[in-house]
């Protein structure tokens, strides 16, 4: 047998135990099978359950995260049929999710929601928002709903491939409550880390409940700088503290308003250098990313009776500071000098050889170099709705969604010290501009569903969208090391309107069956590049879009002891927002090209054979591909853009996963628990361009975690392993030699009491 064909036998064999551990359970004489958690979701902006509900959704409750010890998206991603999470070189802070190969620079391709809050990132100088989706930290989640497939007509733009809920629990006036955890670990290769986690809820009358969070938690690094000879340089660090109010003076009325703030960091990238050893790195600076984020949402909701009214809105704020290494572009200036020189000395004409020899003795100063950013993004949105009450024939939702973002990005080239590698501060600036972004959007949305014969259901949907984006920004201090010629204060306003559709067909076959079609729309909108060196008819980008076709079947087996949910899925996504880079190779930029299309199957199995074990189990199958070249009348030529038959990045065509949790009575007053979490995520490229210098096919690995622990009334305690056979398979590249993989083998205690 071929090596690939034993790593595919493995994983389908490790995938398949929980099927044999059913059948095993389900025939052993002395245990009785216990009904799976009939889960409430509200996806569809009503409350149901989540095996009747015709949407290839997961949802995971606040027990299940409480269990894996999820602390972040990190913990629990890879239980997601297709979700990726591409950390890039921070390895914290922010990343780009996505999900049924749905992956693209420019605004995200996956929506991301606090509770009813849209949570949006910043531009950054590169136009990528989608690259920054934060993620807060987990402790008092009620549940989180992960939703495949674009959710364009309830939840709009940048739901394209999906959206994920994270909904916490909340206030209330039934009794005070109190919970604190603890964990310690130490990571080979790294260091000792470390997590405390608090709440409190109390009522404050008899209408009116408060519920406070704070959590702390620091990781030690496991990378180490040979050339600056620091060791484990990738400590990263969050705090989090989040307060909710609630009153609810009737039965019929209530208002929550949450306000939560998160600081995070991480000191140093996760990239080593491959030819150095594991962990190993040779870069001559450290690149650190900073951020706070502040969110305040409130939320309304009123019975009138025939509807329900749902008033949502947000104020959202984060500061970032963000540094990259910029020590090889002032590198490559003074290799070849000509360029950086005319714009060093200001002139349009060749330099003399005097001016050639100045520039480049200037150049050597300008060495470490970093790229140094100052990200400031605000948002506000506000969302009303109507969604009857009732169970009908006719079931509707309609609703009108505002939004008005401003970002700020204040772009440096600045001094590194050469010992330290560290940001020199004050900065020593050698070149500096700036990129202003306004944004306004407003979406009046609406659905419908009518049941026209017993079972069968019909639902239609449709969003009307518009918006204004206006960039502007100049190069105010032009700099050769960074390739940043003079450049006058310009600004550009793109604006467009459009529609998005939905169209479903449902059908309640038995209890235990439902069967259901779907096809959607969904869409990112368009903006403007304010970058440096690109031609005009390059500068404003437009909208793009997809259709998915789904068809799906979920089933409950053994009254409801098993639940087993299969999706196809074809996606034809059209004129492509895609980041290519700028002649001299040194400013990305977003444009249109190309098309792609994505077919895959997603299966998820739950059981619970016996009392006290339950299983469960996802395999994922994606095959995205372009199937236009990416190249156009307006892009650039590159040999780095991808051509029809290109694969996506970042995006396995194999992925699964399994657990087994089980729970078993020591005595009378003390239960054992023990857990096992697996998942496998198969190679994938970095790029489009297999014929490119900078192409790697990176993945392919196995990771498997583990508790162990008991619990009594009141208290809980367990030892764990994350990534238990140090798997160290990359996950990321920047097309170098330098790659991130997956954090080393992690062995801790956590210990936790309810008050």
């Amino acid at each position: 047998m071929s090596f690939m064909g034993k790593r595919i036998l493995r994983a389908v064999s490790v995938l398949s135990l929980p099927f044999s551990l059913t059948g095993f359970a389900l025939a052993a004489p002395d245990e009785a099978p216990i009904q799976l958690e009939e889960i409430i979701v509200t996806a569809t902006k009503r409350a149901s359950l989540l095996q009747e509900t015709p949407i290839a959704i997961t949802a995971i409750t606040g027990s299940t995260l409480q269990e894996m010890g999820a602390k972040g998206m990190d913990d629990f991603f890879r239980t997601v049929p297709g979700l990726v999470v591409q950390e890039g070189e921070t390895g914290a802070g922010r990343g780009r999710v996505a999900v049924r190969g749905i992956r693209s620079q420019g605004e995200a391709t996956l929506g991301l929601y606090y509770g009813e809050t849209p949570i949006i990132g910043s531009n950054g100088t590169a136009s990528d928002p989608g690259g920054r989706t934060g993620d807060l930290a987990l402790f008092d989640v009620r549940q989180i709903e992960v939703l495949r497939g674009p959710q364009g007509t309830l939840y709009g733009s940048s739901s394209m491939g999906g959206t994920i809920r994270v909904l916490f629990n909340e206030p209330s006036t039934r009794g005070v409550a109190s919970s604190v955890s603890s964990e310690g670990s130490f990571t080979r290769d790294g260091g000792f880390n470390y997590a405390l986690q608090a709440m409190l809820n109390t009522p404050l009358t008899e209408t009116l409940a408060l519920r406070a969070v704070v959590s702390r938690q620091e990781n030690e690094g496991y990378i180490d700088q040979v050339t600056l000879n620091r060791k484990n340089t990738n400590d990263s660090r969050q705090t989090s503290v989040r307060a909710a109010l609630k009153w609810a003076p009737r039965e019929d009325f209530s208002y929550t308003l949450t306000v939560m703030h998160q600081d995070s960091g991480v000191d140093d990238s996760t990239l080593y250098t491959r030819s150095l050893g594991m962990f190993n790195s040779n870069a001559p600076t450290l690149t650190s990313y900073d951020e706070k984020f502040t969110l305040v949402s409130g939320e309304g909701r009123l019975d009138l009776g025939f509807a329900d009214l749902v008033l949502a809105s947000g104020w959202q704020e984060s500061g970032t500071e963000r540094t990259t290494d910029g020590t090889a572009t002032a590198l490559a200036s003074i290799a070849a000098p000509a360029s950086p020189c005319r714009i060093h000395f200001g002139i349009s004409t060749a330099c003399s050889a005097t001016q050639l020899a100045s520039y480049v003795a200037y150049a050597r100063t300008r060495t470490p170099a970093l790229f140094y950013a100052e990200m400031e993004n605000r948002v506000i949105t506000q969302e009303a709705r109507l969604t009857s009450n009732g169970q009908g024939a006719l079931q509707w939702t309609a609703g009108l969604y505002y939004e008005k973002r401003n970002d700020d990005v204040d772009s440096y080239f600045v001094l590194a010290d050469a010992t330290t590698g560290e940001l020199i501060k004050p900065i020593d600036v050698t070149s500096y501009r700036y990129v202003d972004t306004d944004m306004t959007q407003v979406a009046p949305f609406g659905e419908a569903t009518l049941e026209v014969l017993p079972g069968l259901k019909v639902t239609g949907g449709l969003r009307y969208y518009h918006y204004e984006k206006t960039v502007a920004g100049e190069v105010v201090l032009p700099g050769g090391p960074s390739y940043q010629s003079a450049s006058p204060y310009a600004e550009t306003k793109t604006t467009e309107s459009g529609t998005i559709g939905k169209a479903s067909l449902s059908y309640q076959a038995t209890d235990d069956v439902l069967l259901y079609s779907t096809a959607s729309q969904g869409f990112r909108p368009g903006g403007t590049n304010n970058t440096p060196n690109i031609p005009s008819d390059l500068i404003t980008y437009e909208s793009d879009s997809l259709w998915n076709y789904e068809a799906g079947i979920k089933t409950n087996w053994f009254d409801k002891v098993l639940s087993a949910n299969l999706a196809g899925y074809w996606i034809d996504w059209d004129n492509i927002q895609v980041s290519t880079r700028t002649a001299d190779n040194v400013f990305s930029f977003i444009t249109n090209a190309g098309a792609a299309r994505t077919r895959g199957v997603e299966f998820e199995l739950n059981a619970r054979p016996v009392t006290g074990l339950t299983l469960s189990a996802t395999v994922n199958y994606t095959d995205a591909k372009l199937t236009e070249d990416q190249v156009n009348s307006s892009s650039l030529p590159s040999t780095s853009i991808g051509r029809a038959g290109d694969r996506i990045p970042y995006t396995p065509r194999w992925s699964g996963s399994a657990s087994a949790s089980y729970e078993w009575e020591l005595s009378a007053s003390l239960s054992g628990l023990a857990r096992l979490d697996y998942s496998y995520t198969g190679q994938y490229p970095n790029t489009f361009r297999p014929t490119l210098s900078t192409y790697r096919v990176i993945g392919g690995y196995h990771i498997v975690g583990g508790r162990l622990g008991v619990k009594a009334e009141g208290w809980n305690a367990a030892l764990f392993a994350r990534n238990l056979f140090n798997s160290q398979a990359s996950t990321f590249t920047d097309g170098s030699t330098r790659y991130v993989a997956v954090r080393p083998r992690t062995i801790g205690v956590s210990v936790g009491a309810d008050f």
